[in-house]
């Protein structure tokens, strides 16, 4: 950007929010041009912290005069490098706007901004309404519930109740021109309790990485806390069994998650936290092939009892040929990826959604790109809204100042994805290359769709370019 352009640029953007919130320094902008996985750094012009809906439509209308683009943040700790400014342009970090809109505990639902996070979420409920929970992410608590929801994200009760977009009520957003729409009930009616009946345009943006405009407001559900919980883990040794268990336990409607780890990713996590070496990739005969955990919730001490029946019930049946042990009771979470990563400092994954039904294939097909690579043998998996769908998400935990080694999880991490994709499985939060790899492989049409909607909300291309909709180069 030309020097007399950007002071023209700055001047504007300081009397739409005030000087303390806007920087052109170096050592502001360095935290906004990467994240915590291998995907390459790029530097935006402006960091601009917003207060306000209208200080939001001023920038916006700024950028899309000036063709200035605009990448909405709020913690930047996805996976993906979804925030990183792939033309650079203005940053609009959301730490400010952090409030709560509306409180509805006897509908169940609560409309908050887009820098509302998960520790504001859980100080928020506890204080007011302990009486209800959220759909917890496996995220710091640090992250934005409101992106969460938008990138279409996961929690602790997905298993039952599907993914984070699920939860969204509705939606107020800037357009990228400027004006201001709601989605959802809250169109019509004072109440934010869902977006049917009427036709839902919320897809507009959900899951568009911030391609079509910025949501400023968002209602989301929230649940009954549980008045009763039994969580159990278990080393299993049959990936096949494992997998048949997880599907028929799904089927059962009786847990609130299921999730399960391949062994060598629980020792690589293991290594990396309770010691100073590199992750083992040791392979040893005998050792466990999963780990899995269970949670189950229930209104009452005799429905648990119940469900608790049912669930051993399907395992001795699931596993009568095989041998499984029960673990360590650590809960239902019984990764701890903030303990990995802080050992190592970077993280990434190939995360995608897909079929359960290609779980036994897709697990051990990563085993042979994980060994050529050096990395250990980490797959995720997890059902969803009881069996609909699943997690296939194989992970790498990396040394982030090990050059080496931050190429290696590039190489390896697009041969995941591509192994991902040819099994039926598709990303989710998805980087760019994964982004460019789905879209040679999609439909012609479905990709021309894509283009026609970002150019007819966003003209003048504004909104985190280079992603989905991208117009041809």
């Amino acid at each position: 950007m030309e020097l007399k352009v950007k002071d023209k640029v700055l001047g504007e953007l300081e009397k739409i929010v005030g000087t303390d919130f806007v920087s052109t320094s170096p050592a502001d902008l360095y935290i906004y041009s990467q994240d915590m996985t291998e995907n390459e750094p790029s530097w935006p012009d402006f960091m601009v912290m917003p207060g306000s809906v209208e200080e939001v439509q001023a920038i916006l209308r700024l950028a899309n005069k000036e063709k200035i683009p605009v990448v909405p943040y709020t913690a930047g700790g996805n996976i993906g490098g979804l925030t990183i400014p792939l033309k650079g342009g203005i940053v609009l970090d959301f730490k400010r706007m952090d409030r709560v809109i509306e409180f509805n505990e006897e509908d169940m639902y609560i409309v908050v901004e887009p820098g509302f996070t998960y520790g504001h979420m859980k100080r928020y409920l506890d204080q007011n309404c302990p009486d209800l929970t959220y759909n917890w992410a496996v995220a710091p608590p640090t992250s934005s519930v409101s992106s969460n929801a938008l990138l279409q994200g996961l929690g602790y009760m997905s298993p039952r109740i599907g993914l984070n977009q699920d939860n969204i009520n509705g939606l107020e957003v800037v357009l990228p021109t400027g004006e201001v729409v709601k989605i959802g009930s809250c169109a019509i009616s004072p109440y934010w309790f869902n977006r049917a009946p009427l036709p839902d345009i919320a897809g507009l943006f959900i899951g568009w990485q911030g391609a079509t405009g910025v949501v400023t407001k968002i209602s989301l559900q929230l649940w009954p806390t549980p008045k009763h919980t039994a969580t159990a883990n278990y080393l299993t040794y049959d990936l096949g069994a494992t997998c048949r268990f997880m599907r028929k336990l799904a089927r059962a409607q009786i847990y609130e998650d299921n999730t399960m780890v391949t062994w060598g990713g629980m020792k690589g996590m293991m290594t990396a936290m309770f010691s100073e070496g590199k992750a083992s990739l040791e392979i040893v005969p005998g050792e466990p092939e999963c780990t899995m955990g269970i949670a189950i919730t229930a209104y009452t001490e005799k429905e648990l009892q119940a469900k608790i029946e049912i669930r051993d019930e399907i395992m001795k049946e699931a596993f009568k040929d095989t041998k499984f042990d029960i673990g360590q009771d650590r809960g239902f979470q019984i990764q701890n990826m903030r303990g990995t990563v802080d050992a190592y400092g970077g993280c990434s994954w190939a995360g995608m959604y897909g079929p359960l039904s290609n779980w036994e294939v897709s697990v051990p097909a990563t085993y042979p790109i994980f060994d050529k690579y050096g990395f250990p043998r980490f797959v995720f998996c997890r059902p969803f809204r009881q069996g609909h769908l699943g997690q296939w998400r194989p992970i790498i935990v990396f040394d982030k100042g090990d050059a080496e080694e931050v190429e290696r999880v590039r190489k390896c991490i697009r041969e995941l994805y591509a192994l991902g994709l040819d099994n039926g499985y598709i990303p989710y939060k998805a980087p760019q290359h994964a982004i460019e790899l789905m879209m040679e492989r999609a439909d012609p049409n479905f990709v021309e769709l894509l283009r026609r909607v970002k150019k007819m909300i966003d003209p003048s291309n504004i909104m985190n370019p280079g992603r989905y909709g991208a117009p041809k180069e």
